[in-house]
Formats: C-alpha cells, sequence, structure tokens
C-alpha cells in the first residue's frame, strides 16, 4: 500500500476515535485491547476500500466479531457488531477494533494480519463457544435450552471448574434451590432474578421448566450474556443471536388450489423453506424462531399467531376462492413479508377482470356539517362493482357472481387522485369512504369546486340539500335605462337575475367590495357573485359612483351618458329608450349629428369642417354637455364660435354670451366680432370705466373680458346668468387651485365651452381642470382623480387610458391642419391686432406728443418740403415703440424703453401655441433688432 493511503486511513481512523466514539465506550475499548480481548485481527484491501475484522472475546465469555469498512473516497467509515450494544450505535468492540489497527500501523505490522501473543489457553479461548475462562473451584450455572414444538423448556445445572479446565457437571438444581441459596448469586448476580421471573407462572420445584411465552423475550436477552447455554442434553453449545431473520411468505399454486411456505432467511443467505428443517417459533412482540441450535429474533410485518398456524397447519385455498384470497388478504400484506411478489401476481394475471374506475359521490347534510359519501364503483363486464374505499394503498379488490370469485386490479392512482382532490377542496376525512366539510367551507365549495367536481365524477343529492341549497345557473346582469329629457338626467336600474331571484347591482357590489364570493338570496339559497362581470365593470361602477357605503344610485346626469354607455355596452339585455339610442348614436359618431345650415347674418363662408364645428357645438348645447373645440390654431376657432353665437341669437336665445379672452387677443375679438356678426350687440369689458359697462351686459349678445380683469370684476359678473360661457385659450385655467379656474367655475351658465389647440400641455391634472369647468364632477374629485385615473396611467395601465380616452372623446372636437388640408385654401392670411401694454401706451402718448411738437417746429422753419426726414424719422419711432419699445434709442431724461410690449407678448403666446402643437415657424420682422429681443 501507498504511504499516501496509508497517512489518509490513520488520519481517517483517528478522527473515527476521536469524534464518533464517546469517551466511556472508549475506556472499554481501552480495556479489551489491554486484556488481550482482541484475538484476531484481519486485513482486506480493495481498490478504494480497507475491510478489517477481527473477533473479540468479550467479560460474558461471547465471542463478538465487529467489523470496520473504510472508504477512502469518501473519508467515511462503516462497522457493525454483533454485539448488543451496537442496536444503540457504535460500540466498545468496534473501537477496540479500530484502536487495534491504529496500533499495528505505527508499530510498521501493516500489511500481515494482526494475531496477539498470548498463552495457549488463551489462543484456546474461542474454542470454547460458551465457556468462560477456567477459575479453579468455582461453580457456574449451565442453561440447557429444551426446544419444543409451542413450548421452550430450560434446564438448570450446577457446575465446577478444575484446574485442569475441564468442566464438569455436578448436578442438576431446581428454581426452588436457587432461590432459598441467596449465596449463589456471588458467582451469578442474574440467577435469582431469572429464578424468580419464571418461579411466577409455574411449579419451581422440577430443574426442567417451560417458560411463559409472555417471559421468553425476557429471558432470551438476559441469559444470552450471563451463562453457558447448551443445546439439549448434548455438550454441543447453544446460541442466542442478536442478528435478526428475515420471514416471508411463498406462495405455491397448484390443481388442487393455493398454498404457501413460510421462508425464512439471514442477511446474504438465500432463504429456506421451514418445511426442510426443524424449526419452532416462540413469542409475541418480537417473534423468536428457533433454528439450527440457535435462537433468532424474527423480522417480520406479519402477526405472529398467523405465521404459528402456516406453520404448524398451512392452509389450502380452493381455486374459486383464490381471487377473494388474493383481494381481502394477499394483497394487503406488507410487500416485504412476501416472497417474489410481482412474479406471483403476474402469474396470477388470468384471474383478474379489466374495470373502469367510476365512482359514485353523495352530498347530504348532518347537522351543520356537508357530508360526501363515496361509492367506491369499478365497472366490470359484470356491472358496476362497489369495493371498499377508496384506499390507494389496496392493489385490488374482489366480488361474487354466482359461485365463483373473481378480481379486480384497482385503479390506486385514480383513486389517490379522488383522495387528494377532496383534500385540496377542504374536505376532512372521517373514513376511507365518508368526508365532511365545516360549514364556512360548504357553500364555496358547493358554489366553486362542485361544478368541476361534476365534471369529472357522478356526484348526487346536491338538489336535495336544504340548509346549503345553491343556484349554479349563470346569472343575467339586467338593465333598463329611462331619460328624463326635461330634466337633463337619466334613471339606471341594475339587477342580477338568478333565475326568478333578483338582486340589485347594490347589494352585488357591496358584496364584492367587502371580499366575499357568494351571496343569499330571498329565499336562502346561495349563488356565486358574477366576478368577471365585476372586475370588467368595477372602473365603470366607482365613476358612476357606486358607494357600498351610501344608498344606491339611480339617477345620471347626462354627461355621464358615456360611461353609461360603455356600462350597457357590456349588458346585450339592456332596454332602453329612443332618447338615449339617439344620443348614444350621437356620440359613437359625430357625423351622425345633424348639420346646421349657415345661420343668417354671419359674415362669411364656413369651410366644412367648421360648419361641423358649429354642428357639434350646437348638439353640446342640445343635450346639455360642455365641450373643448381643440382645433389646431389657425384653423379658425373665433369664427366657429361667432357663428354658434349668431344661430343661438336666430332661434330666439339672446340671453349674453361671456367670452373670457387673454389680453393680448382682446383686439382680434373685438374686431372678428365687427367683421364676421356685425348684427350682434358686442360689449367689450375692459379699460378703468368698466363699472358703467356693467349696465349693458343684459342688452348684449356678446360680452367680451380678459382672464386678468374676470378676477377683478367677479363679483359683478356672478350677478349674471349667462347662455354660454366661452374661455379662449383655455389653457389658462390648467392649474385647478390658482385664482382664476376658481373664479370662472363660479360663474353661472347654461352651457360652458373651452377653446384650445392645447387642452394638455403638461400632465393629466390639467385636463381635470377644464372639465371641471365645462362640467363638475364629470371626472369625480381631485382626488379621486389622481388616485383613479392619473396613478395607474402613469403605472403603465393601459385599460384605464382607454378609459379616460373614451370617456372624454365625446366632448372633445379636435382637428389638425393635416386632417383638414382639402378644406383649407392655398394660402390664409389672418391678421391680428394687439393693444399696446398700459406703459407702452404711455410712452407712446408722451413720445407722439413730443414728436409732434418737433415736427411743426421744423416745419414751420423749413417748409414742408424740406422737412420730409424728419416726418418719417418720428414716424419711425412711433412703429418702433408699437413693436417693442427696446427698439426705440431716445435721449429723454427720466425716461426708460425696458418696458413689456403688448404685440411681442400676444407673439410669444402665438409661437408657443404653434410650436406645442408641433408645427415649425418662420418669422419676419421690419426691424433687425426686434428678431434679437
Amino acid at each position: 500500500m501507498e504511504t499516501g493511503g496509508e497517512t489518509k486511513v490513520h488520519a481517517l481512523l483517528q478522527e473515527f476515535v476521536s469524534d464518533s466514539i464517546p469517551d466511556y465506550l472508549l475506556e472499554g475499548s481501552h480495556y479489551i485491547i489491554s486484556n488481550g480481548g482482541v484475538q484476531k485481527l484481519s486485513l482486506k484491501k480493495r481498490e478504494g476500500f480497507w475491510d478489517v475484522e477481527s473477533n473479540i472475546q468479550g467479560d460474558d465469555f461471547q465471542v463478538y466479531s465487529p467489523e470496520l469498512t473504510l472508504d477512502l473516497n469518501q473519508g467515511k467509515i462503516s462497522y457493525y457488531c454483533n454485539c448488543p450494544d451496537s442496536f444503540s450505535g457504535v460500540c466498545r468492540h468496534v473501537g477496540a477494533t479500530a484502536l487495534k489497527l491504529l496500533s499495528s500501523m505505527d508499530s510498521g505490522d501493516k500489511d500481515e494480519p494482526v494475531r496477539p501473543k498470548s498463552e495457549w489457553r488463551q489462543s484456546f479461548r474461542t474454542f470454547f463457544a460458551s465457556e468462560p475462562e477456567p477459575e479453579a473451584g468455582r461453580h457456574y450455572y449451565v442453561f440447557r435450552m429444551h426446544p419444543e414444538k409451542g413450548r421452550m423448556q430450560v434446564a438448570f445445572y450446577r457446575a465446577r471448574q478444575n484446574k485442569s479446565g475441564l468442566s464438569t457437571v455436578q448436578n442438576e438444581v431446581t428454581l426452588e434451590q436457587i432461590i432459598r441459596n441467596p449465596d449463589w448469586a456471588d458467582t451469578s448476580p442474574l440467577l435469582p432474578e431469572v429464578a424468580l421471573q419464571i418461579g411466577q407462572y409455574i411449579d419451581y420445584q422440577g430443574h426442567r421448566v417451560e417458560v411463559p411465552e409472555g417471559l421468553l423475550n425476557w429471558l432470551f436477552r438476559a441469559i444470552r450474556k450471563e451463562y453457558y447455554l447448551f443445546w439439549r442434553d448434548s455438550d454441543q453449545p447453544c446460541r442466542i443471536e442478536t442478528k435478526t431473520m428475515r420471514l416471508m411468505l411463498k406462495p405455491k399454486l397448484g390443481d388442487d388450489g393455493l398454498s404457501f411456505d413460510v421462508m425464512l432467511g439471514r442477511e446474504g443467505k438465500p432463504p429456506f423453506s421451514i418445511l426442510d428443517e426443524e424449526v419452532y417459533f416462540y413469542g409475541q412482540l418480537p417473534l423468536w424462531v428457533c433454528w439450527n441450535k440457535g435462537f433468532y429474533p424474527v423480522q417480520t410485518g406479519l402477526n405472529p399467531s398467523l405465521i404459528q398456524e402456516l406453520a404448524e397447519n398451512p392452509p389450502l385455498i380452493p381455486q374459486s376462492e383464490i381471487a377473494e384470497f388474493l383481494d381481502r388478504v394477499w394483497t394487503r400484506l406488507p410487500a416485504s413479508d412476501l416472497y417474489d411478489q410481482e412474479a406471483f401476481l403476474e402469474h396470477m394475471k388470468p384471474i383478474f377482470v379489466p374495470a373502469e374506475y367510476s365512482p359514485k359521490l353523495f352530498l347530504d347534510e348532518e347537522g351543520s356539517l356537508l357530508t360526501l359519501q363515496i361509492q367506491n364503483i369499478y365497472t366490470t363486464e359484470h356491472g358496476e362493482i362497489s369495493l371498499p374505499g377508496p384506499n390507494p394503498d389496496l392493489q385490488t379488490g374482489s366480488y361474487q357472481v354466482d359461485t365463483s370469485s373473481f378480481l379486480i386490479r384497482r385503479d390506486q392512482e385514480a383513486e389517490q387522485q379522488l383522495t387528494h382532490k377532496l383534500q385540496e377542496m377542504h374536505f376532512q376525512p372521517r373514513n376511507n369512504a365518508i368526508w365532511f366539510l365545516e360549514p364556512e367551507e360548504a357553500i364555496a365549495f358547493l358554489l366553486d369546486a362542485y361544478p368541476k367536481l361534476v365534471e369529472e365524477y357522478r356526484v348526487y343529492g346536491e338538489k336535495n340539500l336544504a340548509r346549503y341549497k345553491v343556484r349554479l345557473t349563470q346569472p343575467v346582469i339586467t338593465a333598463k335605462l329611462e331619460s328624463k329629457e326635461e330634466d337633463k338626467w337619466f334613471n339606471l336600474d341594475l339587477n342580477v337575475e338568478y333565475d326568478d331571484q333578483s338582486v340589485p347591482i347594490e347589494k352585488i357590489w357591496k358584496a364584492w367590495t367587502q371580499g366575499k364570493r357568494y351571496v343569499q338570496l330571498k329565499d336562502g339559497s346561495y349563488t356565486s357573485l358574477p366576478e368577471s362581470w365585476l372586475e370588467k365593470l368595477s372602473h365603470k361602477l366607482k365613476v358612476l359612483g357606486y358607494d357600498p357605503n351610501k344608498p344606491p344610485r339611480k339617477e345620471f346626469k347626462q354627461f355621464e351618458a358615456p360611461v353609461l354607455d360603455k356600462l350597457l355596452e357590456d349588458l346585450p339585455e339592456a332596454v332602453t329608450d329612443p332618447f338615449w339610442d339617439n344620443l348614444r348614436t350621437k356620440i359613437h359618431s359625430f357625423k351622425e349629428i345633424k348639420p346646421l345650415a349657415v345661420p343668417n347674418g354671419l359674415q362669411a363662408t364656413l369651410r366644412p369642417y367648421q360648419a361641423q364645428g358649429l354642428s357639434y357645438l350646437n348638439f353640446l348645447r342640445e343635450y346639455g354637455f360642455g365641450g373643448i373645440l381643440a382645433d389646431e390654431m389657425g384653423l379658425g376657432k373665433t369664427i366657429q364660435t361667432l357663428a354658434f353665437i349668431q344661430h343661438l341669437v336666430n332661434k330666439g336665445i339672446n340671453a349674453p354670451n361671456l367670452i373670457v379672452v387673454p389680453t393680448s387677443v382682446l383686439p382680434n375679438w373685438e374686431r372678428e366680432a365687427e367683421k364676421f356678426v356685425p348684427g350682434l350687440k358686442c360689449l367689450i369689458i375692459y379699460g378703468t370705466r368698466r363699472e358703467a359697462m356693467f349696465k349693458q351686459i343684459e342688452g348684449s349678445h356678446l360680452v367680451i373680458t380678459t382672464y386678468a380683469l374676470l378676477r377683478r370684476d367677479l363679483e359683478e359678473l356672478q350677478k349674471h346668468e349667462f347662455n354660454a360661457i366661452i374661455l379662449d385659450e383655455a389653457q389658462n385655467i390648467k392649474n385647478p387651485n390658482t385664482i382664476t379656474a376658481r373664479s370662472v367655475r363660479k360663474l353661472a351658465s347654461k352651457l360652458r365651452i373651452c377653446l384650445s389647440g392645447t387642452p394638455i400641455e403638461n400632465n393629466l391634472f390639467e385636463l381635470w381642470s377644464l372639465f371641471e369647468f365645462l362640467m363638475p364632477g364629470f371626472l369625480g374629485s381631485q382626488h379621486s382623480f389622481q388616485r383613479g385615473i392619473v396613478k395607474p396611467i402613469k403605472d403603465g395601465d393601459e385599460e384605464t387610458l382607454e378609459f379616460l380616452r373614451s370617456r372624454v372623446k365625446p366632448f372633445i372636437l379636435r382637428r389638425t391642419k393635416s386632417q383638414v388640408a382639402k378644406d383649407l385654401p392655398p394660402k390664409v392670411e389672418n391678421v391680428f391686432h394687439c393693444a399696446l401694454a398700459d406703459e407702452q401706451m404711455e410712452l407712446y402718448s408722451a413720445l407722439a406728443k413730443k414728436l409732434k411738437e418737433q415736427v411743426l417746429q421744423t416745419v414751420d422753419e423749413k417748409g414742408m418740403a424740406k422737412s420730409q426726414m424728419s416726418i418719417l424719422d418720428a414716424l419711425l419711432k412711433l412703429r418702433q415703440i408699437c413693436c417693442h419699445p427696446r427698439l426705440l434709442k431716445l435721449d429723454m431724461p427720466g425716461v426708460s424703453t425696458n418696458l413689456p410690449s403688448g404685440k411681442f407678448d400676444a407673439f410669444k403666446d402665438m409661437v408657443t401655441d404653434i410650436i406645442e402643437e408641433g408645427h415649425k415657424v418662420l418669422v419676419f420682422s421690419q426691424f433687425v433688432q426686434m428678431l434679437h429681443i
């Protein structure tokens, strides 16, 4: 052996001794070695393994044979010993073997078996299997074992050793003698205990006594270590072994029927039939077998009484009863106790009948419990056969037809699948055939799991249940919508129908929001909630204001029509009226909106898309909606609005219409109104003389003011109810918390319209602010809009985004230049008039006065012909002030040109809108310096 291998073995042994052998056992191991107890140490080397065996003479004069196997690859040591102490783990004999091998390696004696040096008496001690080392003149006690069929007798003898070491049996002794001579215990402390135990059951006056069956196990283990044992009256030693024997049954099939052999086997040895040997069985648990002058504990799962019966009176199973026997007995025996089971069953295959597993399940009520009883049915050529169970542990089942028996190979997997399925459904077994559910689980099972169970198995009894009556029919959601045209309201009645039972939607909604999955109907039955429908429409119900903690909502405003439409489109059975049907058609397609003729008094020709816009604004008015005209800049939102107001006046609606605009476009609105609707009374509320203007509001068709003045004049404007309030550049109220936004929401009107080419610039709250002005509550509260709309969309919820689009779509009309290009002329020129800023106007007036004086003085001095340059220079300076005061270079003490410009502010607003709409801008100016400001 290589030095590296020896080093590894040495280290492995040292680790084993230090880590695996307790100190108190290690002390015993050293004691064995010091007293020459290791009689033989042999070593066999295999590739990667060392096998070590030894014989050790114990203090009880028994010879033990510990074994060690060293696995050099895994670095592990496995061990075995036939001593009783090894039942609980490592013993002192194993430890002594390991220590002896270490010692032999340290001494250099590595390749030869190790034999200790001793006297010849020590060497021949093992010759006497049960004899201790003789001690002259000392008494010893001998047990002679007399096994017989059905009983075990023991005889007691007292012997003395002479100096030559030869044993001389002196005389028989009785239990009474043993008990009456306590000094005998000096040489055998356990002897009186043995005598007393046996004497409890028998007449102990004789020297040969029958040991009670219940005492055999104790006796065998007690005397095995302490006494010499002999076989009957011979000089042949008798053994009580610790190694078990395996017992198995071997079937034998003959012409007259089925019989059995009882087989016994030891580890590593082929089993043998007890019919060929002298064998006796004793005891119960454990069972002992007497064979070949030895007593062995028996390892078996069979009942000892059955073993005794089979050994003494082997039964014969008639051919006609083999199927029943295999089912009721053979296949229920532990497989480890059956000899060559698979081959035997294969041999029995012809007697099996083809069968299909088709159980019946019966539901019933037992107090508050829901019970389920299983009829374990197999369908065969003879019909339906009911077998015990289900029991996945049983392999077969038998049945009789007339006088013949038949065997079924049970579908263990299918039976196990059924029991697992019931466990998954929270059923608890009372036994294999009867299961039950607690009340809190019963309804959930019937509504959720029962339909699935019916798909796989035959289930009966559901209709007879009283306490747990359920309805499994699919619910029908009904809706009835009535329009109150004159009041601009809808009345919606939603119900869920379960056959003849109707449940209001608010009850269903409340149960669902509380996490329930079923609801109890008026007749006491239970039914499932329409979860898929509720999940699909929950968002719409929330938007419509369904609240489980508030009284049910029945009435809805007309501006909620898009959400109602989305709700009803999933309810094909909904009942509606003509007004709703007409409104729904127009919401879905603006092409269905009746076009309006160009109103008389409008001094302009409307392009097709502008005429459509006019009709759209009238559609909003007719149905009480607010809306946004969101055409791109340059497509004529102003003229469409003026045409709409002219149409209202023509219809006799003469109440004033308020238009709120940015200051920069106020002049343009004034000029456009004078140009296109000269017949309308237009009131411009602007400047310092506004107080007198407020009295003219009621007599005007058009009232135009600015956002800045609206905040100041709110109190006066609130005194009037306008026919329409129209916000130009409505993004001015994109922040809902500004004074301007709050102010316009306080004004009263029948119709509200926003004009904006960019209704959303930065975030969705701008849209909420516009609609909160147009139709208060349309998008819910600011908090609910943030929680239910903004956050989900920000998190990528496409469904919520689509919902918002569909909700606002009917109330936003947007056309781009590319969409209406065919309706546009080759070139469009629009002139926008801008008012000078206040400080700019003051500078203009002051300079105009000064320049006028200078020009007149020049004309007086030089004449008109020679004053042309002075006149042109004065006009240039005034033009520069109108463009921007910063263009002007003045030599006027105390006068600054770093002032605002009305034209430049209007220009910035216009360019900003164009860029935000995604267009490009080319800017010209007669003043190069203007392009650098």
